[in-house]
């Protein structure tokens, strides 16, 4: 008897302890449109749900131009919202076991200038979308601009 109370308990605090985790399909439709001001919830819960019932996952969004849905798992997505601009999300979990967020969301925004060009904004959220940090990474635009400025 007390050897099934326990295995009741332990199976009760480790869904407990799942339920705080989720999954990416679920943050993206959490997602605030403040985010991506271009992407409406609708639009956003479309992509998901062409994406599950495998069709092509593409919408119109607000600029009236077109966005794909490229790849969607439990833990990460990626988004061609135009023809400049990729946007790769991860969900990451917690630092630490003590912390007390669960899990938190890298967003990668890849801006293409040129071919060759590209910058790239770095934002991580938790998972009820609080900014924690943001980081711009300048691949090759700073080269760019490096031998526009060095020129006589």
């Amino acid at each position: 008897m007390k050897k099934t109370l326990i295995t009741l308990l332990l199976t009760t605090a480790t869904l407990g302890v799942r339920a705080q985790v989720k999954t990416m399909a679920e943050v993206f439709r959490a997602m605030p449109d403040s985010v991506f001001p271009t992407l409406s919830t609708t639009n956003r819960l479309d992509l998901i749900d062409f994406m599950e019932a495998g069709m092509k996952s593409e919408v119109t969004n607000l600029l009236e131009g077109t966005t794909t849905l490229t790849a969607l798992t439990s833990d990460s997505l990626s988004l061609q919202m135009s023809g400049s601009l990729r946007v790769d999300m991860k969900l990451l979990p917690a630092a630490e076991p003590s912390d007390s967020i669960t899990q938190t969301i890298r967003v990668a925004r890849t801006y293409i200038i040129k071919e060759n060009q590209s910058e790239r904004v770095v934002d991580t959220y938790t998972s009820d979308w609080h900014l924690l940090s943001s980081q711009v990474e300048h691949d090759s635009l700073l080269k760019c601009y490096d031998e526009v400025f060095s020129k006589p």
